[in-house]
């Protein structure tokens, strides 16, 4: 009995060793990543961020990152892909919403991008970014001009004053 007890004692320490190993190298890959993305070399970071998820698939901000790379090498499809990922997984992270409205306008996909930011404007109404977003987005298509003011306004009051830049002089009525 003495000898299974020592035997699944050094399996469990063996295990709990290769685990911690495994999370060191990927905590390696990530910082070589996001170094990589600071120096503005995002298909390099692109390839750490991808080493990552290939070891542990179940954590969200190594997708993110990547997808943020993706948004930087004006990829848009590829970045699209890892925030749906992100998103199917976990609904409320509203920085990855922001972030598909973000791609998602690049991809000149304008309703969705303004439902996305909706949403977390429906979630936070403090968040100034937000509204700036759905404001610009809106005049870009052309749509409601009161509603993209009101929205600009909403971002001024919040304390995004680069919301200034885009109010038209129709905003000033």
């Amino acid at each position: 009995m003495k000898f299974i007890l020592i035997v699944l004692a050094i399996v469990c320490t063996s295990a709990i060793v290769v685990a911690q190993d495994e999370q060191d190298k990927i905590q390696e890959l990530f910082g070589k990543g996001l170094n990589a993305f600071n120096k503005g070399n995002y298909g390099e970071a692109v390839v750490f961020y991808t080493k990552c998820i290939e070891r542990d698939s179940l954590t969200m901000n190594v997708w993110f990152n990547r997808a943020s790379a993706y948004l930087r090498l004006r990829d848009y499809g590829k970045a699209k892909e890892d925030l749906d990922h992100i998103l199917v997984r976990q609904p409320e992270l509203l920085n990855a919403r922001m972030q598909r409205a973000v791609v998602e306008a690049e991809m000149g996909l304008l309703p969705m991008a303004i439902e996305d930011v909706s949403t977390v404007i429906r979630q936070d109404s403090t968040f100034p970014k937000a509204y700036l977003l759905r404001g610009r987005m809106i005049l870009r298509a052309n749509l409601d001009t009161l509603a993209a003011c009101s929205d600009l306004k909403a971002a001024l009051a919040l304390g995004d004053s680069t919301a200034l830049r885009y109010m038209t002089s129709k905003c000033n009525q």
